[in-house]
């Protein structure tokens, strides 16, 4: 069985901290042997707090981490709408004064390797992913539960296989951004899932925590509105912890095309049956969020 973390309340810092220390000796072991740990948050939005990790989010583990560890702290995203400005406005700088050997890293500004993925129809396409990502001793994709108006829900996989992505930026109406789009979008509804989930397995991140204190639904993950729901979710198999998520919101594991993709490539665990989890806790948590509007009749394109 694998397990998926739970812990309820209102006080951010505190239910992040507990959920991850529930993962137990196993993460005590993987941070005692860590030398590099990278701590990966979603901050799509540089202005827009409800779309982006909260810092007390960040200080829950940083603090779990610290009760067992003085290894190299890196937290580091490549924001769609400018990472350097999200850790600014949300106030991530202050990490830096209150923990040693921490560094707040612009990923886009760090280098990346190459992976190719293969089109149904044969064409071929080079990705880009932060090298930071892949040859971390450990790590840790946190996010928000927030709908998504491509996905259905964007939570610790898309945080993760999405926000590792290098691209370069480009100049629209809302300004400079680093959108994936022109990759994601290049053959339709499936093989952007295809591609979430190629990059995720060609490298899984270690552990999943998800913020789901104040969530979002409706048009997200950038304008949706809050819900609050007050629990916060961690694990080492993010497929799984991002099942127990989705199952929150409303919606079937087996209906968001990247999950099932990557489980049925044996990576990841989307089964409600062979997750350990408290099931009376998820049932009394569970309610069914609104979607985008452009989503609601158009989640199981994928399946086309």
């Amino acid at each position: 069985m694998t397990k998926v973390n739970i812990a309820q309340g209102e006080n951010r810092r505190k239910a992040i901290r507990e959920v991850v220390d529930q993962l137990g000796q196993a993460l005590v072991d993987k941070v005692k042997a860590a030398k590099l740990i990278l701590i990966k948050p979603d901050l799509v939005h540089h202005e827009l707090q409800l779309a982006s990790v909260h810092v007390d989010t960040i200080r829950g583990i940083i603090d779990v981490i610290r009760t067992y560890s003085t290894a190299s702290i890196v937290v580091g995203d490549a924001a769609h709408f400018g990472t350097k400005a999200g850790f600014r406005n949300f106030g991530y700088e202050h990490l830096l004064e209150h923990y040693s050997d921490v560094r707040l890293v612009d990923l886009q500004d760090e280098p990346f390797v190459e992976q190719t993925f293969k089109l149904e129809n044969g064409e071929q396409t080079i990705l880009r992913r932060s090298k930071l990502a892949m040859d971390a001793d450990l790590t840790i994709s946190v996010s928000n539960l927030k709908t998504h108006h491509d996905y259905g829900a964007a939570l610790s996989v898309t945080n993760w296989a999405e926000g590792t992505m290098i691209v370069p930026p480009r100049v629209t109406v809302l300004g400079r951004v680093w959108s994936r789009a022109p990759w994601l979008s290049v053959g339709g509804p499936k093989v952007m899932h295809q591609l979430l989930a190629f990059l995720y397995t060609q490298k899984p991140c270690d552990v999943a925590v998800i913020d789901g204190i104040l969530a979002m639904e409706g048009d997200g993950p950038v304008n949706g509105g809050p819900v609050s729901v007050g629990v916060a979710l961690a694990g080492f198999d993010a497929v799984a912890v991002d099942s127990i998520a989705a199952t929150i919101m409303g919606l079937d594991p087996h209906g968001l095309g990247y999950l099932e993709m990557i489980a049925q490539a044996g990576k990841g665990v989307n089964e409600m049956s062979r997750i350990d989890v408290p099931l009376l806790i998820v049932t009394e948590l569970t309610r069914t969020f609104q979607l985008p509007l452009s989503t609601k009749d158009h989640l199981l394109d994928w399946q086309i």
